[in-house]
């Protein structure tokens, strides 16, 4: 989750620096989230500009950052290295390891895994630089950056809109930031507000259920930030919004008291071992 934060900011503080239109409004957007804060946000926003408004100074700024979070990126990858060498890593099935049995060495298996999904995401990333380069991009960026002309509709890149959606769907500016910010914390919290003891939802059968249901959520807040906040839209990002945090202030912390999940296996092996008897997929 910390590297997911860190390669957002890495790539917005990179979108900036182009200095298209779409940029410098977008970071105009962005940057005033932080005159919300109480008592120290106009001191934030003045440091972050470097100034007045978002200009040469920013860029400097941003540019800096863009170069610096890389290494934060890299530190906590090492970290993850780490912690999966020496506490362990999960499964997908969710069973605490019980001995050896459980275990697979790091090498050929997790770097044949990781180097097949890296082949993959390889493939789809080629796609978009050579062939679709401007799918995901705004047509507005290709004007150089003019505070004098506002762009029609605002709006951040892609990996940003849900939370985007989040926070016009509030009409307080202070409580739209606020909410912004519980969305993406909210995420850290997940391990105690899920009240399960089972942690995988392959033995959770209501739980999946809601998870299907959240993620059409989460794509709906996604269309609905790259549309305008009028109308419709704005009713359905607010629907949407107060649903994503029902999930996960309501729906997880009751679901893991309420529901009876599948009988767990005694270990990962004997449920390998015996999928494998029966005939049926492991």
């Amino acid at each position: 989750m910390v590297i997911y934060l860190l390669m957002m900011a890495a790539a917005f503080f990179g979108y900036v620096i182009v200095w298209g239109q779409m940029s410098f409004w977008g970071a105009t957007v962005i940057t005033n989230l932080f005159g919300a804060i109480p008592v120290v946000g106009d001191h934030l926003l003045s440091l972050l500009w470097g100034g007045f408004s978002v200009d040469n100074p920013t860029l400097n700024r941003f540019f800096s950052l863009h170069y610096l979070v890389p290494f934060l990126i890299f530190g906590v990858v090492a970290l993850h290295i780490w912690a999966l060498h020496v506490p362990g890593n999960n499964n997908p099935t969710g069973i605490e390891v019980k001995g050896p049995q459980d275990t697979v060495m790091f090498h050929p298996y997790y770097t044949a895994k990781d180097t097949f999904a890296v082949v993959v995401f390889m493939l789809f990333f080629a796609i978009f630089v050579f062939y679709m380069p401007n799918a995901l991009g705004e047509p507005d960026n290709y004007i150089e950056a003019n505070r004098l002309i506002t762009p029609p509709h605002i709006v951040p890149e892609w990996y940003l809109l849900p939370f985007y959606a989040i926070l016009r769907s509030i009409p307080d500016k202070l409580l739209g930031v606020a909410a912004m910010g519980v969305a993406i914390f909210v995420l850290f919290l997940v391990p105690w507000l899920d009240t399960s003891k089972v942690r995988s939802a392959r033995f959770r059968p209501l739980y999946k259920q809601f998870f299907w249901i959240f993620l059409v959520d989460a794509i709906i807040l996604g269309y609905i930030g790259a549309k305008p906040a009028e109308g419709m839209y704005l009713l359905v990002g607010r629907l949407a919004t107060a649903y994503y945090f029902i999930h996960f202030f309501v729906i997880l912390p009751v679901l893991g008291l309420v529901e009876t999940p599948k009988p767990l296996p005694e270990s990962i092996s004997k449920s390998v071992l015996d999928n494998t008897a029966t005939g049926k997929p492991a």
